[in-house]
């Protein structure tokens, strides 16, 4: 991941999701992850596995050219699951949880709806955060 890349799923004016990416060490990338849903707010911090933004910046890229389906991001540190659900008629809800402490059991629930236009700016976000060189 470059440094401080933000990847902002929706709309900052609204509902939305942030990923803001810190260091880098040994294949993980350390984010802090914000989530702004219907009045609730939250940050926790969040570590990702080199290749699984990018894989699911594939996923989204699918689902922008079918516009229907699903794409998903569940990275083996759980501390935020991402699930877009395309309509097939250009709406995506995005659902998903965040979670600080895993022994807790205490988690933020979230839904949305962004549009189909958003989609490659995210995918494109992702893609610059976790860039994987083959």
């Amino acid at each position: 991941m470059s440094e401080r890349e933000e990847i902002v799923i929706g709309n900052k004016g609204a509902d939305y999701v942030s990923l803001v990416k810190g260091r880098d060490f040994e294949g993980w990338s350390r984010a802090i992850i914000e989530v702004h849903c219907d009045g609730w707010a939250g940050n926790v911090k969040g570590y990702f596995r080199r290749g699984e933004l990018a894989g699911f910046a594939e996923e989204i890229r699918r689902l922008r050219h079918k516009l229907s389906g699903i794409a998903r991001l569940q990275p083996l540190e759980p501390n935020i699951n991402l699930t877009f659900i395309g309509d097939g008629k250009g709406h995506v809800t995005v659902e998903g949880f965040a979670k600080n402490d895993f022994a807790s059991g205490t988690e933020l629930t979230f839904r949305f709806e962004i549009d189909q236009t958003y989609l490659k700016g995210i995918a494109d976000s992702l893609g610059r955060a976790d860039p994987v060189s083959s």
